[in-house]
């Protein structure tokens, strides 16, 4: 496993500065591997699980479906393929969605209907590029019990009750906090959607970029208002994350969600940056770690991730359990083969 920690690493995090948060000695597993090759298994960016039990869904950052999977102790089974994503939309070619979040709603909170949610990342890629694969949203109804859908569905062509809705693209565009970086590079500050939450009535956004003066931003959207024919509103939060820091993930817990934060504008030109911009700093670069956030105050610190540093891509929060003094959370990486997930124990 590529991420070590040393007993160098084992002396900082004793003398305090990562307290508050424990990485498990248990080991996971993954078997049989993700589908369907290296590219999508190095590519997960996003998993939930329904509430209350052990099935799971799973996305991927380049390809054009999604995957479930089942939790055995602390073994991940990848299960069914999904296919969200037509090979053409209305003419048009499309290419991978670029998902970056996914959320599970519970029946209550969905009029009735129980959904596993998947947001693209609403971004320009690396080089620039426009794909209108990225600016869809995706809605996937479940069974509470089994984690499935009760309808027939395959990794050939999307089953009609997959629904998708590109209207959250006007919605950014819409936002003054976000409009002058709406599809703009990611190395410019641009727009990408990394995280998204259930909370309350609203699915939240997290936005890797932009950030803004030690600042990264949330975006609520009320669910009711989504996949219908009109623009859904948004409303958008600051929050005090820190210097070139962003939301690469969102967890829904209880009281709020947790924030897996970490490097927001890792490929601009210049060794250091505050939100797109230059700084003088003689810090490195922001390791990833983890908040907790009411949806109405600043975010709390929860620490960082032991043995983690800012040059592994920790992509995937997931909650695995609650209690009432801390949360068992299963951290996934990015360019890792499948996900290489890490547990850790984080301190309320």
């Amino acid at each position: 496993m590529r991420l070590l920690i040393t007993a160098a690493l084992l002396v900082v995090f004793a003398a305090g500065m990562h307290a508050e948060i424990i990485r498990s000695p248990q080991t996971w597993s993954v078997a049989p591997p993700f589908a369907k090759d290296t590219e999508a298994r190095e590519a997960l960016s996003g998993a939930a699980c329904v509430t209350g039990t052990n099935h799971c869904f799973a996305v991927n950052d380049e390809k054009k479906y999604a995957q479930f999977f089942d939790i055995d102790g602390r073994k991940i089974e990848p299960k069914e393929v999904i296919r969200l994503l037509p090979d053409t939309v209305d003419g048009v070619d499309m290419k991978e969605i670029d998902a970056e979040g996914v959320a599970y709603a519970p029946a209550a909170e969905a009029n009735g209907i129980s959904y596993f949610y998947i947001t693209g990342s609403h971004g320009r890629s690396r080089n620039g590029s426009l794909r209108p694969s990225v600016f869809f949203l995706f809605r996937v109804p479940v069974s509470t019990v089994t984690g499935r859908p009760e309808f027939a569905f395959s990794e050939g062509e999307p089953s009609p009750n997959v629904e998708r809705t590109a209207l959250l693209r006007e919605t950014i565009k819409s936002r003054p906090e976000l409009a002058d970086r709406a599809e703009q590079p990611l190395d410019q500050n641009g727009v990408t959607i990394e995280g998204l939450a259930m909370e309350g009535d609203s699915l939240l956004f997290g936005f890797r970029s932009p950030c803004h003066t030690a600042n990264a931003y949330i975006m609520r959207v009320p669910v009711h208002e989504l996949f219908k024919d009109a623009v859904p509103s948004g409303t958008v939060e600051k929050l005090a994350l820190g210097a070139d820091v962003g939301v690469r993930d969102l967890a829904a817990v209880k009281g709020g969600v947790m924030i897996l934060a970490g490097r927001s504008q890792d490929d601009v030109a210049v060794s250091h940056a505050n939100c797109g911009q230059p700084i003088e700093t003689e810090e490195g670069p922001p390791a990833p770690s983890v908040w907790f956030w009411d949806g109405k105050n600043e975010p709390h610190p929860l620490g960082m991730l032991p043995g983690v540093g800012p040059g592994d891509k920790a992509e995937t929060l997931m909650l695995l359990d609650e209690s009432e003094s801390e949360y068992r959370a299963l951290i996934m990486f990015d360019g890792a083969e499948n996900g290489e997930p890490i547990e850790f124990l984080i301190k309320k």
